[in-house]
């Protein structure tokens, strides 16, 4: 008993420490070890493994579903139609999902070929929409995106490209998340996301995708169970598990408005953590069916961060537990419960809109990060939850 209640003290601080700190450094270890492997057999072989010569820009049908969007959505129309890409190779499919402004009518008012509306009267959610959407095209390349999402000129081709190899199933472009003061994508948690996605690309780990601003091959599209909530995370995660690699590419740019407010994005993330439970318990084949890459990445990066809140709680128990069986125990006890309230406070000083040094930032978002999935998995575990729409300021 008292060797499992040791195991319990230690571990979960210390799966907590590998994912967040010790996963990213043996990630960029790993990923330098294969790309010398690719190097050496690339000089061996004298082949060209990068992508040269013309490329026939293929077929490409942009999926939209929109609820509510009326403050965005004229404007993501525009920016659609501006794009850089061969027009008579692009089609656009915007389905308005019962919204009750103006989103359906401002649709209404373009008359461009290329684009074509469905203005749904029953609000059925965003999965239904999609599979709706993606079954009224052809086209071999489906790009997803948002209504409030906005496309560089050339993100569409840099998103495209990488289907030349036909390995690729999936390609995921790079999201620029911004404030009224600008672009402010330079947290420190935020960069150490990119870099991860950066590296696990690199390895043939790539998880999901960015939602803003990704795109697969339409033969690995699979259609989505009714209530599913995290959509772009499945979607690519699906294709995964069918043999395509997912592949990143920080060339495709999107912008997008990020919450004023650490509250605002903590709605969401508590949205996203019933999606990430869901997709954990519902898909198995993620862990099962993937490459070693994607494995390895899948636990480290994202099952071991859904779960840390609970490892974390479980470890204080039993670390309180020792602690009366052994005085020694209670420094643990208190570094643990230190860590914690220095999170909280942070978070509840940002709350205010206190200016914080940038590792009190971070400690305020992994608390709101963590406390939202401790939520999530509740309501995941209850069944209080469903697949429609819930508004965010982002």
């Amino acid at each position: 008993m008292l060797m499992l209640l040791t195991v319990l003290g230690l571990l979960g601080v210390a799966l907590f420490l590998y994912s967040y700190l010790l996963y990213p450094l043996l990630l960029a270890m790993v990923a330098g070890v294969v790309q010398f492997r690719k190097d050496i057999a690339f000089a061996m072989a004298k082949s060209d493994r990068r992508m040269v010569g013309e490329f026939d820009w293929p077929m490409v049908a942009v999926v939209i579903a929109a609820y509510n969007e009326q403050k965005h959505i004229a404007q993501r129309v525009r920016n659609l139609l501006e794009l850089d890409y061969p027009p008579e190779r692009l089609r656009i499919y915007i389905g308005s999902d019962g919204s009750r402004d103006d989103t359906a009518a401002i649709l209404g008012q373009f008359a461009d070929p290329r684009l074509t509306v469905f203005a749904f009267e029953e609000n059925r959610g965003k999965a239904n929409v999609l599979n709706d959407l993606v079954s009224r095209g052809q086209e071999g390349v489906i790009v997803f995106s948002d209504a409030n999402t906005f496309f560089a000129s050339d993100a569409l081709m840099h998103l495209v490209r990488p289907f030349k190899d036909e390995s690729v199933g999936c390609v995921s472009g790079e999201l620029h998340l911004l404030s009224s003061g600008g672009n402010n994508q330079d947290g420190l948690y935020w960069r150490v996301e990119q870099f991860l996605k950066f590296f696990e690309s690199r390895i043939g780990g790539a998880l999901g995708a960015n939602g803003a601003i990704y795109a697969i091959r339409r033969t690995f599209w699979q259609p989505l169970q009714p209530d599913t909530i995290c959509d772009d995370f499945c979607i690519a995660m699906n294709v995964a598990a069918s043999g395509g690699r997912i592949v990143y590419a920080p060339g495709a740019r999107a912008e997008e408005e990020m919450p004023e407010s650490i509250g605002d994005e903590y709605q969401r993330r508590i949205r996203i953590g019933i999606g990430n439970f869901q997709a954990l318990f519902r898909s198995p084949q993620y862990l099962l069916r993937t490459s070693w890459g994607t494995r390895w990445s899948y636990l480290s990066h994202k099952v071991l961060r859904w779960l840390a809140p609970h490892l974390l709680l479980l470890s204080l128990a039993a670390s309180v537990w020792l602690a009366c069986l052994s005085p020694i125990w209670w420094w643990w006890v208190m570094l643990q419960s230190a860590g914690l309230a220095v999170a909280v406070l942070a978070y509840l000083l940002q709350g205010r809109s206190k200016r914080l040094p940038s590792a009190l930032n971070l400690f305020a978002f992994l608390f709101a990060l963590n406390f939202a999935f401790v939520i999530a998995s509740w309501r995941y575990v209850s069944g209080s939850y469903s697949g429609s729409w819930r508004r965010t300021s982002r």
